[in-house]
């Protein structure tokens, strides 16, 4: 249970440990809301220091906290800042496994202030649930919960299903943190975890310090165009691409030039982009990372110079996440959008895989209705021959059909209550919900269509497509600093030999300067170097 009275000192005690001289006002907030026991709704900008808000109450509460995070790469990055500041802490997901995993049930088991962090596949282990409803869990936080509504359906049945699994739990206070979420995903997010009456916290995305620009290329010139800018702008940077297959064609082209990159997507292995990011988050490394927007959820490496978006995000809200992580230092940073006509199908075809298609609902409504007239309840395996589809994708479905309170399903059993006339029109109603989504995905396109063609200041565009005031010109855009298109032969391709003469024009200078100072020291020997340094 929440503790309604905590003594405002532990607090800021806890705050201190973490390395806050003192929270912000909607820190402080969210931090009471839940410590209370009251759900909250947390939509804070990048470096914003949402984290704080679940690991404060993991702190000073008499039960563990539960982290609930989508990507491996979120937890690595937690469990390395908890480790150097002593926090209590427990990691719980696939990578787990053996005598590592049996410590850590262990350590759950004692209780007390800590913070288990998880993925939502994890949750859904039956022993996993019984562990943390057996202990209780005091507050139950769910990280980036904007994935909700974009991985919440056949892509990654778990999400769905979070909202359940903290009923099973007997989880506390609820909390959702996510950097940016409009009306319709904080709607999905508060549906899907099953959020009462919400403590809303949110502020402004806007970044005072972020230089937006725009750069039209076509497909054949996008590649000659990053390899300028990689070559011109100060690392370490970040580029994002929509797909697996542009990042491996990128990261080739770059490493036959000789420049600093790593790479990160969801086809390489767990081990392979644990060590591609602790490379890139290294302290002091001025590298490239170029990755799919699976990289860079809640990772905290403050001195991020650039983020070019080699193709156009899916919507202006990815968009404003994946742009807010550069420049947390505070530092004027860039953010570059190479935009063509052509990448809207791309993000049409992956929408289309990672969107409930509606006509499968009413599919399954039919294959339900007809179960239900013979007074049957089916296996998960029979409604999947009756209804023509594969078992991932129905239990999938009948997630969706729980949340929307048509049917019961849980642990393989499903309960389809009420008059089967009544089943199907309740699922067409549902399959129209999808159908709003599709359309609401079109217009998320269109608004990223039309930032990269205003001819007005883009901070102010931004600031508006967020219901807030427009304000005054950020003064830092490419329309505010009057920036001319690109000559053609920005677009020209840009030869190896110009990275090897930069690097023997640094040579000579260090030769010439060490010259420079035998000459001034004559007479002292210098003493050999260690063979080890």
């Amino acid at each position: 249970m929440a503790n309604s009275a905590l003594n405002p000192e532990a607090i800021q005690k806890a705050a201190e440990r973490l390395g806050f001289e003192s929270l912000r006002p909607e820190q402080e907030t969210a931090i009471a809301a839940v410590t209370s026991g009251r759900d909250a709704l947390v939509v804070l900008p990048t470096g914003f220091g949402k984290s704080a808000c679940y690991q404060i109450p993991s702190m000073v509460l008499d039960k563990p906290v539960l982290l609930i995070s989508p990507l491996l790469a979120l937890l690595s990055d937690q469990v390395d800042k908890l480790e150097k500041r002593n926090i209590p802490h427990v990691r719980l997901d696939g990578t787990v496994r053996g005598r590592r995993r049996r410590e850590a049930y262990a350590r759950i088991l004692e209780g007390g202030p800590l913070l288990v962090m998880t993925t939502p596949e994890t949750l859904r282990l039956p022993a996993v649930v019984e562990l943390l409803r057996y202990v209780g869990v005091s507050v139950a936080a769910v990280d980036e919960a904007h994935c909700i509504s974009e991985w919440g359906y056949d892509f990654r049945p778990a999400y769905i299903e979070l909202g359940a699994r903290l009923d099973e739990i007997g989880a506390g206070a609820r909390m959702a943190l996510t950097a940016t979420a409009m009306d319709d995903v904080r709607a999905d997010i508060v549906r899907f975890l099953r959020i009462q009456d919400p403590e809303v916290i949110a502020s402004s995305p806007d970044r005072k310090n972020l230089a937006y620009d725009v750069i039209n290329a076509s497909e054949n010139a996008r590649i000659n165009a990053m390899v300028r800018l990689m070559k011109r702008l100060r690392r370490p940077g970040i580029i994002y691409c929509a797909t697996t297959r542009h990042v491996d064609e990128l990261y080739v082209v770059m490493r036959k030039l000789g420049m600093p990159v790593h790479r990160y997507h969801g086809k390489m292995s767990s081990s392979g982009r644990e060590q591609e990011q602790a490379k890139f988050m290294k302290r002091g490394r001025r590298s490239i990372m170029i990755a799919t927007n699976a990289f860079g959820l809640g990772i905290d490496k403050r001195d991020i110079r650039y983020i070019i978006h080699a193709q156009a995000p899916a919507s202006l809200e990815q968009y404003v996440q994946e742009a807010g992580r550069a420049g947390r230092d505070g530092k004027k940073s860039d953010c570059i959008l190479l935009y063509s006509g052509y990448d809207r199908p791309i993000h049409e075809q992956l929408l289309a895989k990672s969107r409930i298609k509606p006509e499968r609902l009413a599919q399954l409504g039919r294959a339900l209705r007809a179960w239900a007239k013979e007074g049957r309840q089916p296996t998960l395996e029979a409604l999947s021959v009756s209804a023509d589809m594969g078992p991932r994708m129905v239990t999938a479905l009948l997630g969706v059909a729980d949340d929307a309170g048509i049917l019961r399903y849980s642990g393989g059993t499903i309960d389809v209550p009420g008059d089967p006339d009544e089943i199907l029109a309740k699922m067409k109603s549902l399959a129209s919900r999808f159908e709003n989504l599709r359309t609401n995905d079109a217009r998320r396109l269109d608004a990223v269509q039309k930032y990269a063609r205003i001819e007005t200041c883009r901070g102010q565009h931004l600031r508006t497509y967020f219901g807030e005031e427009e304000g005054e010109p950020c003064g830092l855009c490419d329309v505010c600093r009057d920036r001319a298109e690109r000559p053609s032969s920005f677009f020209v391709p840009l030869g190896k030999k110009a990275f090897k003469k930069k690097k023997r024009r640094r040579r000579r200078r260090r030769r010439k300067k060490g010259g420079g100072q035998q000459q001034q020291g004559q007479g002292q020997q210098t003493p050999p170097s260690d063979p080890k340094s």
